[in-house]
């Protein structure tokens, strides 16, 4: 998933991001060519995840005030013999 937001709201949203995350396996990167007032940000999710789909529904809840725009999903696998 990935999404812009206004800057100014960025700690508030690492905060909404880690309390919906929890101890799962789910990384936050933010794209380096962002302008400054609104940031990309991008979550990735891990393999090992108990429910998936569950928290990503969670996740998409906790930061849906910060998103400025919308929330794009894409669908990426790790190629064979990559782990």
């Amino acid at each position: 998933m990935y999404y812009r937001l206004v800057a100014e709201r960025a700690p508030e949203a690492w905060h909404a991001f880690l309390a919906a995350r929890g101890d799962e396996p789910v990384r936050l990167l933010q794209r380096q060519d962002s302008d400054g007032a609104r940031l990309t940000w991008m979550e990735i999710y891990g393999p090992s995840l108990h429910d998936g789909p569950g928290l990503e529904q969670k996740i998409a809840a906790a930061m849906a005030p910060f998103i400025d725009g919308d929330r794009h999903a894409e669908i990426f696998s790790a190629l064979q013999g990559d782990h």
